[in-house]
């Protein structure tokens, strides 16, 4: 079975580094390309001069199971001032062994930049529900114009802030690992180090599970900054809590633009009741879950406290935190970050709105609860219609909430005193 995986591995691979022309080599054509950092693209068919259908490529997972169609990717060049349909279609997946599911609705825009760097929403798009398929009209003004399921937010990205986050005498940034192709796994510590860590609270946040999670990468990036800023709040944070991020665990996939699963096709949100550090298999396999499962596990074996932890996710239209936690202090710590973030943020809960509890354990990081009676939740936040906001949910919206929830997440840590 893994040799299956390594083989739709490559096939992958080789897609990412190709550029697709739409019919000849001639300039002037329409051409497509994911020969850049987190590309990703199926089957193209040529409908027209500047009308295309374009196949979702999806993921399996390690079983051939399960396939994973919540990314796309892609560049198309020479179509500054051209009419341009685009048709984007097979998104019908499978989730949880059940068949049928399509991580794309009426609901959801897809992301667009004629820059690579600033991102929009696709205004123009109607869905056929039948088909489930999406079609966009649009007519760039520059001469390439990017698609993707939600605005790109590529691993070299998080590798810049990282760099950038050690000029400040406030992080500490470790090496905690490798991915499964050798890629950096990262913890970052924040804190005002002149002050003793015992009489602190601790806050664990983490974000990109993944790959196509991108918008809970600019939320850590929000929540990093200003927790190293100058900002007076920011200050007190860092006074009187330790905050840890692991801010990409799947690094891989944010680099290649596969969708959920690790290269070897397992799912880096999943396992974690499984994973035993003590078995090599694990490590070689599933290095993301590994490694993390280790530092937040020695961390308490050290004498650490975790406080409050948040794994962060994003969905198509659904939005929620969820626990398997179920004693009385977690769960009022929890409710009142929940509150709090009902009240003044962008937080836009499906109903019923409340802190969601799981009677039947899951093998997803919730489940260090089980094993370590760490305080842990998983946040979903939707990419499709906001109410709340009542538009599409931006990266703007995505930093902003950031420091919102990092002192949410302070707010309910410190409940109740030492």
């Amino acid at each position: 079975m893994r040799s299956k995986v390594r083989a739709g591995f490559l096939i992958l691979a080789v897609a990412a580094a190709v550029v697709f022309p739409a019919i000849t080599a001639d300039a002037a054509e329409v051409t497509f390309s994911t020969a850049f950092e987190g590309g990703s693209i199926g089957r193209i068919e040529k409908l027209g001069e500047t009308t295309f259908r374009v196949h979702v490529l999806g993921q399996q997972d390690e079983r051939g199971r399960n396939r994973a169609a919540t990314w796309y990717c892609f560049r198309m060049d020479h179509v500054q001032g051209r009419d341009l349909t685009i048709t984007l279609t097979d998104f019908v997946g499978e989730y949880n062994d059940v068949p049928g599911s399509c991580p794309m609705n009426e609901k959801i825009r897809p992301a667009m930049s004629e820059d690579g760097q600033t991102w929009s929403h696709a205004e123009d798009m109607a869905w056929d529900n039948e088909k489930k398929e999406a079609t966009l009209r649009l007519k760039p003004q520059r001469d390439s114009v990017w698609l993707a399921t939600q605005a790109m937010y590529p691993h070299s990205r998080f590798v810049s802030l990282v760099e950038e986050l050690k000029q400040s005498p406030h992080a500490r940034g470790e090496v905690i690992g490798k991915s499964v192709q050798g890629r950096d796994l990262v913890l970052i510590t924040v804190t005002d180090y002149s002050k003793p860590d015992a009489d602190k609270k601790t806050l664990w946040l983490q974000a990109r599970q993944h790959a196509w999670d991108g918008g809970t990468s600019y939320v850590a990036e929000g929540a990093l900054r200003f927790a190293l800023s100058d900002r007076p709040e920011a200050r007190a944070l860092r006074e009187g809590n330790v905050c840890i991020f692991t801010p990409m665990v799947a690094v891989d996939g944010c680099a290649l633009g596969l969708p959920r699963f690790n290269v070897h096709g397992y799912d880096p949100n999943r396992h974690w009741d499984e994973v035993n550090l003590r078995d090599k298999r694990y490590l070689e396999l599933m290095p993301e879950v590994w490694y993390f499962k280790k530092a937040i596990l020695n961390h308490v074996a050290r004498g650490g406290r975790i406080d409050l932890m948040l794994n962060l996710h994003n969905t198509e239209t659904g939005e929620y935190v969820a626990t398997q936690a179920d004693d009385e202090k977690s769960l009022a710590k929890m409710n009142l970050m929940y509150d709090r973030l009902l009240a003044a943020t962008s937080f836009d809960p499906s109903p019923p709105q409340k802190l969601r509890t799981s009677e039947r354990a899951s093998g997803n990081t919730n489940w260090l609860y089980q094993e370590a009676r760490i305080p842990v939740m998983l946040m979903e936040q939707r990419i499709g219609f906001s109410t709340k906001l009542n538009r599409w949910p931006t990266v703007s919206d995505r930093l902003e909430f950031g420091p919102a929830l990092l002192m949410a997440m302070a707010a309910g840590a410190n409940a109740g005193g030492k």
